[in-house]
């Protein structure tokens, strides 16, 4: 009886360690993406970013990875034309600017000249979604005055 007890805790414990172990790895699933996206299947790297959706829902999520993915979703929008996909985007973004707009910053600098153009797009779309919000900018582009008021080189031109 003994053993069969001790089999069963095994059998228990062993179930619960493959639930565990089989959590999305975002750093994964975002080179998967890249990958796709570069062979222009579309399809395959939503999937990858899909399943990694997990992240949106996690405070502990890494910001840099939710960049990435907010990053990678609007390249997927532009070649897909889904609403779904920039939703997405603005999701992924917001959560990392909430958990940390430091490492948001910080993975500013690794991303893709296409990615960064994405992200600035993101800036801009939460801009005009919060005009009052006091939201974290990151563009290459962009200067605070005094008064928290959006200065980019479009005011400056004009």
């Amino acid at each position: 009886m003994k053993t069969y007890i001790l089999i069963f805790y095994v059998f228990i414990a062993s179930l619960l360690t493959f639930s565990c172990g089989s959590k999305t790895a975002p750093n994964s699933n975002i080179a998967t993406a890249r990958s796709a996206i570069i062979n222009n299947n579309f399809p395959a790297a939503l999937s990858a970013l899909n399943e990694a959706q997990s992240l949106l829902s996690d405070s502990t999520a890494s910001p840099s990875a939710l960049t990435e993915m907010a990053a990678l979703y609007c390249i997927i929008d532009e070649k897909m034309q889904s609403d779904d996909n920039i939703v997405n985007a603005l999701r992924c973004y917001e959560l990392a600017l909430s958990i940390n707009s430091d490492s948001v910053k910080h993975c500013f600098t690794i991303l893709t000249d296409d990615e960064k153009c994405q992200i600035d797009k993101l800036d801009k779309l939460l801009m005009a979604q919060n005009p009052g919000a006091n939201i974290s900018r990151n563009a290459t582009d962009s200067v605070f005055v005094d008064n928290n008021e959006f200065i980019n080189d479009i005011h400056i031109i004009e």
